[in-house]
């Protein structure tokens, strides 16, 4: 993986990475069950049903300049998988074209592409190859445009190498931290990596109230806290409010952030938590990251 020179967040002054290329390893291809031979990191696979396949890369690009690069199967006739083996043991690998059809289908696309027709290309001596052509229109649109990266990248709940934009229901979203896990609840959406963790959630006002009255409600049990313990930002669309304290858990101190972004009939509910007190800038950098998107 390859990143660009290192940026600094505007909010909270932490760096930010923006790598190039973010890998996707697809383990196997479809529908092939492994044996206790199987080498799933293998660039060469036949498997006992007869069939054989080629590790092969299918670079996406994505907006802001990333790439995800997809490792997946092609299957090959056997003579070409011969052909290829042969060649990645003797000195003709780079430019060995081959021909087959993808083995996986791939998300966040809906649409079958495991036996698409593909073509492949060696770039580099150590690497496997490219695909670089199909006559299937999807996979043509996969190799020719760019890609929204924040949706894109959103399909994939374990760590990345990169911050990007989560949507949370239908018009909000916040972002989800460089190598935080992903996973959904029944109380909404939560993001998790070492020493912190985001719960965040949609609430709807059947009332319709103002952002004010609604604010008010949503904090009808909230704690009193010092004037210097809160946030309290009016906008002409919206409030921010949050406020944070530090409590105990089996002898250890944490500290504990919790926001609201409120607008009329809806709001964003977040809490944060955090072991390092530096982190309450991190926890302010997730809060300000809120979106609404009419």
């Amino acid at each position: 993986m390859t990143t660009r020179t290192g940026e600094r967040c505007a909010c909270c002054g932490a760096a930010i990475s923006n790598p190039d290329r973010v890998d996707v390893t697809v383990r196997l291809p479809d529908g092939v069950v492994p044996t206790e031979e199987t080498n799933v990191n293998a660039a060469f696979l036949r498997v006992p049903t007869g069939q054989a396949f080629v590790r092969c890369l299918l670079p996406v690009a994505l907006t802001g300049g990333t790439t995800v690069v997809y490792m997946a199967w092609m299957e090959t006739p056997q003579a070409d998988f011969q052909r290829a083996v042969e060649a990645w043991k003797g000195s003709s690998w780079d430019g060995t074209v081959l021909h087959g059809k993808l083995g996986n289908d791939l998300k966040p696309w809906t649409e079958a592409l495991r036996g698409t027709e593909v073509m492949a290309t060696v770039r580099a001596a150590d690497e496997p190859p490219t695909i670089t052509n199909s006559e299937h229109p999807l996979i043509r649109r996969i190799l020719t445009e760019a890609w929204d990266r924040d949706s894109l990248l959103s399909w994939f709940p374990g760590p990345l190498p990169l911050p990007i934009q989560v949507r949370v229901g239908e018009h909000w979203s916040v972002e989800r931290g460089e190598g935080m896990v992903a996973g959904l609840g029944k109380g909404g959406w939560r993001f998790g990596g070492p020493g912190r963790s985001v719960f965040v959630d949609v609430l709807t006002d059947a009332s319709q109230r103002s952002a004010g009255d609604y604010l008010s409600g949503l904090l009808e049990n909230a704690p009193e806290v010092p004037r210097d313990q809160s946030l309290y930002v009016p906008t002409a669309d919206d409030i921010t409010h949050a406020f944070w304290v530090e409590t105990a858990a089996d002898g250890r101190s944490q500290h504990e952030f919790y926001a609201h972004v409120v607008r009329r009939g809806t709001a964003l509910s977040m809490g944060a938590f955090y072991t390092d007190p530096d982190d309450h800038k991190w926890a302010m950098h997730v809060l300000r990251s809120v979106r609404h998107h009419g």
